[in-house]
């Protein structure tokens, strides 16, 4: 509804976010959203002040306040009835992991907060990113749509845990084909995705790819082919991106607004830009890091090639290297 506001919750939690997900924000939101308190909701998972969950709300502003208590006080209950396992070394990442993620991201560094904190934070939507306050009221309306998709489907993931990255390259392929690519068009987004992402792998994990793409290419292309040949595909996912791109083409203040490629980006880069930050978003949600989003893109790169017809790029395992140490260096640079 018009005049509704949005207000956003951070719950500082590590170990077991996928259960906190499903049995402690979940139920969280659905008593809210029976009441008709919230309207949308969405989440993302984040490392900036200590891993935790920015949990977004859109409600009515006479109601707001009392939501985010309500809210807040539901998941601190379920944090106190649910302590975490494993103990979380918040120096350590104080260190160490945070300066380098606020160096990849341009940010930097704030405090931290102890696992178990919930609190109020500001909700800062990204205009660049989605294209002004048309584009990220299109992009909020996925995203409270994928939230509820990724809370159901983290079910499957916590009974076996080794479905999250099978579940991450089916969502995106629905994803790239409800945005209307064709497979060569994804072909060439999914070695872009890969670069994107480059610097946030570790060697231990880049030098498994040689085996992994070896090992996984035949299967899922397979399961590609009998993705594909089920289109159109009508599932929830591939409806809620579809939705997505066509409200943002039919909105012409929305491209234009798109400046984060910078200004003089051409409508396609611009295209991608959305493209890119609504799969990621709901990858975030599924609880992919950014280095399997990278290997994701490496393997489907492969795959969605030989679908198209076209040869894939071999070298791309030496590009995504190259980038990466070039990326860090600059990074490297600045701070010295």
């Amino acid at each position: 509804m018009s005049g509704d506001v949005w207000r956003s919750v951070h719950v500082h939690r590590l170990d077991g976010q996928d259960v906190f997900l499903t049995e402690g924000l979940g139920p969280a939101l659905a008593d809210l959203r029976a009441q008709r308190r919230v309207r949308r909701a969405f989440f993302l998972r984040y490392w900036e002040g200590g891993h935790h969950v920015r949990i977004r709300v859109r409600c009515a502003p006479v109601d707001a306040d009392a939501v985010v208590a309500d809210l807040s006080g539901a998941l601190t209950r379920y944090l106190r009835a649910h302590p975490e396992e494993h103990s979380f070394d918040l120096d350590e990442f104080a260190r160490t992991a945070q300066p380098t993620m606020a160096a990849l991201e341009g940010v930097a560094p704030g405090g931290t907060y102890p696992p178990g904190t919930v609190r109020e934070a500001p909700y800062v939507p990204e205009l660049d990113k989605y294209g002004g306050p048309a584009g990220v009221a299109v992009a909020e309306e996925f995203f409270d749509r994928s939230a509820a998709l990724v809370l159901d489907a983290l079910r499957r993931v916590i009974e076996r845990p080794g479905r999250r990255l099978g579940l991450g390259f089916t969502m995106m392929l629905r994803g790239l084909d409800a945005a209307g690519l064709s497979p060569a068009e994804a072909a060439a987004f999914l070695r872009h995705y890969c670069l994107m992402w480059s610097p946030y792998i570790f060697d231990e994990f880049l030098d498994t790819w040689p085996r992994l793409l070896a090992e996984r290419r035949e299967p899922v292309a397979a399961q590609t082919r009998r993705l594909l040949a089920a289109r159109p595909l009508a599932d929830g996912y591939s409806s809620a991106v579809r939705a997505a791109v066509a409200a943002a083409d039919a909105d012409p203040t929305v491209l234009p607004a798109v400046t984060l490629a910078g200004p003089d980006a051409d409508p396609a880069r611009r295209r991608r830009v959305l493209l890119v930050s609504y799969l990621h978003t709901h990858n975030n949600r599924l609880g992919l890091a950014p280095e399997q989003e990278a290997f994701l893109g490496f393997l489907g790169h492969h795959v969605l090639a030989e679908w198209a017809g076209t040869a894939p790029e071999e070298d791309l395992l030496q590009q995504t290297r190259a980038e990466r140490a070039q990326r860090l260096g600059a990074l490297m640079h600045t701070a010295s």
